[in-house]
């Protein structure tokens, strides 16, 4: 054992209480305290003035999350920010401390032990309903849920841009694209390819507002899609960024094939997700993989599986491209 390393029973009870630290950054997350702070320290008591927080408890919260590095703690018990608590602030990663910690993830989650007993979905079971439907009917909860995607899929898009040669590409369509964050990087990489962002209706008018913000409404459109039905055609390239996680093997043949009805002669299929790494190799896809068990009845995959996956669908996996980040970029090619 390294001399630095805890002994197994300390390393265990980390984990075990690791709600300890995580339910605090969402409550630090849901009042703002980092957005506070962005100016300077401030006291408790102006943090619960602001917050309309019990000064003492908010105190007790503040002193927990500064022990592990999370806010700093000065005299006269002020608090500033700290490297970690930076990310917490607004069009950072405060929508991922909200969405993973909201009390309907919660909720979806007390019902984990069902999905290993039966594999079904633990949030049908916890809300009645798919996730999908679910944030449909939540706007509230749907917008953490976007911001939250997007914001995750910031760091991954250099490095996408960084592996993978879009230049003899002349039009690209972002199949479930989302807010068009990724497509916009994209296209302003590479300034002569046209690009298509399709998604479902709630999704494409926010998604229309970000084209129009980076000024690629001449490059670039945003259309209605349903990928369980029809893609859009024509297009050189498709792109599934974290689509196909979210779905089980069924469900996503259903799409692929969507996609190989849509492609024309020499398109190819450029599919980004987490790979799972073989044997007891540490990956944060392997517990990614939990939350779509519990959450949206996906999975994360092997390269073994997404190559049995598209050879199924009517592609073959050209190449797997690794990148800086936990992702890959996975290349299909009509069979």
């Amino acid at each position: 054992m390294k001399p630095n390393e805890l002994p197994p029973p300390a390393q265990l009870m980390n984990f075990i209480v690791g709600k300890w630290i995580s339910k605090p950054i969402y409550v630090a997350a849901e009042l703002g305290i980092a957005d506070m702070l962005d100016e300077g320290s401030k006291s408790i008591e102006e943090l619960a003035q602001i917050s309309q927080s019990h000064a003492t408890s908010l105190y007790r919260m503040m002193r927990a999350l500064a022990s592990v590095g999370i806010f700093f703690e000065t005299e006269a018990k002020r608090f500033e920010l700290t490297p970690m608590a930076e990310y917490l602030k607004t069009g950072a990663m405060r929508s991922i401390a909200l969405m993973f910690n909201s009390d309907w993830s919660d909720k979806a989650w007390g019902y984990f032990m069902d999905s290993v007993k039966t594999g079904g979905t633990a949030f049908e079971k916890a809300h009645g309903m798919p996730v999908s439907d679910w944030l449909e009917i939540n706007p509230n909860a749907a917008e953490v849920f976007n911001e939250a995607n997007a914001v995750k899929a910031v760091n991954s898009h250099r490095a996408i841009i960084d592996v993978y040669d879009f230049s003899d590409i002349n039009t690209l369509t972002d199949v479930g694209g989302g807010l068009g964050a990724l497509m916009a990087e994209i296209l302003i990489a590479n300034p002569l390819m046209k690009g298509v962002v399709a998604d479902i209706p709630p999704v494409i008018q926010k998604a229309k507002e970000i084209i129009l913000s980076r000024g690629l409404e001449d490059r670039c459109k945003a259309v209605e899609c349903d990928f369980f039905m029809k893609i859009p055609s024509g297009s050189d390239a498709y792109l599934m960024s974290n689509i196909l996680h979210d779905w089980p093997d069924e469900q996503c043949r259903i799409i692929l094939t969507n996609c190989l009805r849509a492609m024309k002669t020499g398109s190819r299929l450029l599919v980004v997700e987490m790979i799972i790494p073989p044997g007891n190799e540490p990956s944060v896809a392997k517990l990614l993989d939990l939350e779509m068990l519990v959450t949206t009845g996906g999975r994360e995959r092997t390269e073994k599986e997404f190559k049995t996956l598209l050879e199924s669908s009517g592609f073959k996996l050209s190449r797997t491209i690794t990148t800086k980040e936990s992702i890959c970029v996975i290349e299909g090619l009509r069979l």
